[in-house]
């Protein structure tokens, strides 16, 4: 097998992995390894941005306080206040590669202060564009496009490269001094999701075949306010419609977010998914309606123009329709455990962005923390590759490449999962409806272990990852014992909660 040795190597291309790769590149040539394109990722599809204690009523101790709260005090407070400390740097740094941003700062739910760094409602995209040419821009990055990473090389106790099957060129290994996975989420664990197409649970596999811990993945984000119309599925409708005045209504014109938070609209997410799926089941209805006709519609056509121009592209007007939205699946606040550096609990292995676990998210990520912690980290990771180099293994033994299924299976395994994952472990979860999911999870992934003999498919290795990620969220939502954050078991409700439907 050929073998193409490196400094560093990471595995995606979102803004961790490419924040990554720039910040260590003055330290060594770095391979970055994707499976679609330089630019298909997460990153590209945020709306709303990122926070920052920019303003001049704002502070780093006002942001630590919010993402502790919205967290429900499970958060790393070590983890927290470096996240936040280094937030205006992280800023300034994506100015300097050509990131541009509008003057004035947003306002998203569980926000004390307008702290939201935007570029109106394209945030991702004009971020991963400055990102990703600085990265075309930089000789000392190798980007390999359809690439496909199907295992990690292990080699005397530590991680030193990966195994990669890609485009038309075959399997190829790469090695390096340190291993970066920035793979993103694992949203296609789920029927319905904000997530592209690329979200599916690479890294929490990777992570799990070589040992690394995996935690807190039972805090599963869904985003409120998701449009629901059949040509346009999963299309997000940002927080900041919220924080710009936009309110939730119910099929009877009640704006009910009365009943449930005295901060409204703007309460963090976990408390407004709650609140809709309540008064949908309340109701017996199949969304709710955010109304923002009350609002200017110049303002809003300034503010929001890709929300403006793709609801006019399935006959809905922001300024004169009330907008159809219910939860869906957005973000993993779990994963792979990093400490402060971003180390996984395997030598040599490293973790940056919505893969990680590092601790600042809690119970519930706050607004606007994900392109932050994703910047942050992914510095810090390179940093600490720089300050200590690890040196290249002499020699690799024979690796062997994970199965892959026949399609088809695949294909059906994906669809029972997701069906599974949405039923049993969405908004409102049971007990029962949890143990049925972990039962037939388990019996999916000895299927797929018991088939054999299929020439390679990125979508059947896609397949076990999503298995591996479903499995640790039914897990450790079963292990949990208390209603907290983004986790709500309908069996361990108190008497004030939010009235459930069966699950």
């Amino acid at each position: 097998m050929r073998t193409e040795t490196f400094d560093f190597i990471v595995i995606g291309s979102g803004l961790a992995g490419l924040s990554f790769a720039l910040r260590a590149a003055p330290h060594g040539r770095v391979a970055i390894l994707t499976k679609g394109t330089v630019t298909d990722s997460n990153t590209s599809w945020a709306q709303g941005g990122i926070a920052a204690a920019v303003g001049e009523s704002d502070s780093w101790k006002l942001h630590e306080e919010d993402t502790l709260v919205a967290g429900a005090g499970l958060n790393d407070p070590e983890a927290v206040r470096f996240l936040v400390q280094q937030a205006p740097a992280a800023i300034e740094w994506l100015t300097s590669l050509g990131a541009r941003f509008d003057l004035a700062l947003g306002r998203e739910g569980g926000h004390s202060r307008n702290r939201i760094v935007h570029h109106a409602d394209r945030t991702g995209w004009e971020v991963e564009r400055a990102v990703a040419s600085a990265v075309r821009a930089n000789p000392q990055l190798t980007v390999y496009e359809k690439a496909f990473v199907t295992d990690l090389i292990f080699e005397d106790g530590q991680v030193c490269g990966a195994m990669a099957h890609v485009n038309e060129m075959g399997a190829r290994a790469f090695i390096g001094r340190a291993v970066v996975l920035a793979t993103g989420g694992c949203g296609k664990i789920y029927a319905h999701t904000t997530n592209p197409l690329v979200a599916t649970a690479d890294g929490i596999g990777l992570g799990h075949r070589v040992g690394a811990e995996i935690k807190d993945m039972e805090f599963m984000q869904f985003h409120p306010t998701v449009l629901e119309h059949a040509q346009l599925k999963g299309f997000l409708l940002t927080e900041a419609l919220r924080g710009a005045g936009a309110t939730l209504r119910n099929h009877r014109g009640e704006r009910f977010m009365y009943e449930y938070d005295e901060r409204l609209e703007l309460a963090p997410r976990d408390v407004v998914a709650r609140a809709i799926e309540s008064e949908m089941k309340r109701l017996d209805t199949w969304c709710v309606y955010l109304d923002a006709t009350h609002l200017k519609p110049e303002d809003l056509q300034h503010e929001f123009p890709t929300i403006w121009e793709r609801l006019r592209g399935v006959g809905l007007k922001l300024e004169r329709d009330w907008i159809p939205v219910v939860p869906a699946q957005h973000y993993a606040c779990g994963g792979v455990v990093t400490n402060l550096h971003g180390q996984t609990s395997v030598p040599g292995l490293y973790a940056a962005g919505e893969v990680a676990r590092t601790g600042v998210h809690g119970a519930n990520r706050l607004a606007s923390n994900s392109l932050l912690e994703a910047l942050v980290f992914a510095h810090a990771v390179a940093d600490h590759v720089a300050a200590n180099p690890r040196p290249l293994p002499e020699m690799i033994g024979e690796v062997t490449p994970s199965q892959t299924i026949p399609e088809a299976d695949a294909i059906r395994i994906r669809h029972r999962l997701q069906s599974l994952m949405t039923r049993y472990a969405g908004v409102f979860r049971s007990t029962a409806g949890l143990q049925t999911a972990a039962r037939e999870i388990e019996a999916l992934r000895k299927e797929y272990e018991s088939l054999r003999g299929a020439p390679f498919s990125a979508y059947a290795h896609e397949a076990y990852n999503l298995l591996v990620a479903a499995g640790y969220v039914v897990d450790q939502a079963l292990a949990r014992k208390e209603n907290i954050g983004l986790h709500f078991n309908a069996d361990l409700e108190s008497a004030n909660s939010p009235a459930s439907p069966e699950v």
